[in-house]
């Protein structure tokens, strides 16, 4: 009897994991094609705009969810420096990551952005006063020789305000998640999206009706705009709820699907080539940020 009641446990861990892998997945997807189309109207459409739809768009979700949970309650902030930190670094990220992709290939900024979690391991030891040992070290030498690879500095193909983008946008996504590390002690996660999600709203919703028109943008841009808002609101979802099904540590290498999605919507929407470095690059950094996500789990779990 035991033993049935332990296999049937296992079953029903492995399908729970399956769930939060596949609603994952789909928000990797639904992430990647929200790229893709700010990629291919860049030109037609200012940022700002879209950043604007995109954060006012979430709100309201972020607004029911928090209502339905626990209240007003609920958005109280305690640690509001390290909030403030979040939002802003949160905000830099995503315009700095939207930019990369405008300026580079698509599946080349995804491969990139995969070293992050170097980045949270290199910030985690300047601020956090993490221990980091001989294979740590090596994993991050390791995923940023992978980063090098890719970028090939003999080559002339780069943009380099686009490697600048991109080196941005992963610092200052790395510094959002270091600090979420420390809100995630205190603070409600659908309370500190709403906040952000707030102060980006209002941050581009200023500038766009300071600085821009809107009223010469045509029929298809506002749809564009409005299918963004809403896929941003359903991959917030998708996001929720993957993370109820399974832990953030043992999802993490779901995370990698980013890469083979951009390579496919690079070769066929936007025409991008594929080479031998670009694959040698990315499998180093794949192999070191899964070594370095592996020994985070196993610090963790003691």
């Amino acid at each position: 009897m035991r033993g049935k009641r332990l296999n049937k446990e296992a079953v029903s861990s492995r399908d729970s994991y399956f769930l939060g892998a596949l609603f994952l997945f789909i928000e990797i997807i639904v992430g990647t094609s929200i790229v893709a189309i700010i990629k291919y109207f860049s030109s037609d459409v200012s940022l700002a705009i879209v950043l604007m739809f995109r954060y006012l768009f979430c709100l309201p979700i972020l607004l029911i969810a928090g209502l339905a949970i626990g209240g007003t309650r609920y958005f109280k902030i305690k640690n509001k420096k390290i909030m403030s930190l979040r939002s802003v670094a949160g905000l830099f990220g995503l315009l700095f990551w939207y930019l990369s992709v405008i300026h580079l290939d698509i599946s080349k900024a995804l491969a990139l952005s995969q070293v992050m979690p170097i980045f949270i391991c290199l910030l985690s030891i300047m601020f956090l006063n993490e221990k980091v040992g001989l294979f740590r070290w090596t994993a991050i030498l390791l995923g940023l020789s992978g980063a090098v690879i890719i970028i090939n500095p003999d080559s002339q193909n780069w943009n380099n305000i686009g490697l600048l983008y991109i080196f941005l946008g992963t610092l200052f996504a790395s510094i959002m998640f270091v600090a979420l590390r420390k809100l995630g002690m205190t603070e409600n996660p659908v309370a500190t999206a709403f906040w952000y999600n707030l102060f980006g709203s209002i941050v581009f919703s200023i500038y766009c009706l300071s600085l821009l028109s809107v009223s010469d943008i045509s029929l298809q841009i506002w749809m564009m705009l409005i299918i963004i808002g809403i896929m941003a609101s359903a991959q917030q979802i998708f996001m929720a709820l993957s993370h109820t099904y399974a832990s953030a540590s043992s999802l993490a290498p779901v995370h990698y699907a980013t890469i083979p999605i951009g390579v496919i919507i690079g070769l066929l929407i936007f025409n991008e080539t594929i080479d031998l470095n670009f694959l040698i690059g990315t499998l180093f950094i794949v192999g070191s940020t899964l070594f370095i996500l592996y020994r985070e789990r196993k610090k963790s779990t003691g």
